[in-house]
């Protein structure tokens, strides 16, 4: 019978690539790595890995061995989980990754009801907006994504993966109170901004790419980007102290932070989607089943509060 653990370590290997990264992933020391590698060479009485310099390489048995550990070890969770649900019982670990205001405005408001509802559940969360997350979420390293997206700025679709947006939410522009543009309430054209030093996310974030698409295609400047941040803490002290302007969304609620005023954008609409991402297939998990409905149950209960904000995409 081969070992479920030990055929983990072989699909991370396949996944990752060098011992070392597999160590850090599952919490082991490189030796014992080898050592469970080791292992199940023999169990299986075929060589599994090869040397090659310092690294480990899949032998051709390996891979094909490593491509049945995921159908293996997938399954085998999914009737833990069945297995608890038949029971009455909703448990595991699901994995998510969202971007700030998700979390803070639909994400959090859900922990309380999932813990009161499925003690035996756990959400790790993880605040990050990197590039490959939806790469990630294929791979079966996390199990729940929230995206933005913005409608001049779509992501491309993936056949692996199932997409849902929970909240539409229009981008507007942050000002110091001080500035000029601040003074009328009316919408703020972005060429009266060119030349002006400008506040976003990092390099490679969606925001970012917002900024200087919009700022290209409907003010004809490319902007000066003095400050990046994807804490909205640190972004709304570079507007109100920094003399920075930021395209802003809803649910950011610049406009309650001191020294900052919020405008529209003259001639342009553009507007933000909160996406939720799973694999095909993955609600048949009673584990994920059990924290997408709460998040859409959260949706629901914010676009209410919030008439500014679409539940949805928009029409």
């Amino acid at each position: 019978m081969l070992d479920l653990g030990r055929l983990r370590v072989l699909r991370e290997l396949k996944r990752r690539g060098t011992a070392g990264a597999v160590a850090e992933a599952l919490g082991y020391s490189p030796s014992a790595v080898s050592q469970q590698l080791a292992q199940l060479q023999r169990e299986v009485g075929v060589r599994l890995v090869e040397r090659v310099g310092r690294r480990l390489r899949l032998t051709e048995a390996g891979e094909v061995l490593a491509g049945h550990a995921e159908a293996l070890l997938n399954g085998a969770q999914r009737a833990e989980e069945e297995a608890l649900s038949a029971g009455g019982r909703v448990a595991g670990v699901v994995r998510l990754v969202g971007y700030q205001t998700a979390l803070l405005h639909v994400l959090a408001p859900a922990l309380p009801r999932l813990a009161a509802a499925y003690p035996d559940l756990v959400v790790d969360v993880l605040d990050e907006e990197f590039v490959r997350v939806l790469q990630a979420l294929v791979l079966q390293e996390i199990d729940v994504v929230l995206t933005d997206e913005y409608t001049r700025l779509p992501r491309p679709r993936r056949p692996e993966l199932t997409s849902e947006v929970l909240i539409t939410e229009t981008m507007r522009i942050a000002l110091p109170e001080a500035h000029p543009l601040a003074r009328d309430a009316g919408p703020v054209r972005l060429a009266d901004l060119a030349g002006h030093p400008w506040v976003t996310g990092y390099v490679g974030t969606n925001h970012a790419d917002l900024l200087e698409r919009t700022c290209a295609e409907f003010g004809g400047f490319r902007p000066d980007i003095r400050y990046r941040s994807n804490d909205l803490t640190v972004m709304f002290a570079m507007i109100a102290q920094g003399g920075a302007a930021a395209l802003v969304p809803d649910l950011a609620l610049a406009e309650l932070e001191a020294g900052i005023v919020v405008r529209d954008t003259a001639g342009v609409r553009v507007d933000r989607q909160m996406v939720l991402w799973t694999r095909v297939g993955a609600d048949v998990r009673p584990s994920v089943h059990a924290v997408v409905q709460e998040l859409r149950c959260a949706a629901d209960a914010l676009a209410a509060r919030r008439p500014s904000l679409t539940r949805g995409p928009l029409p």
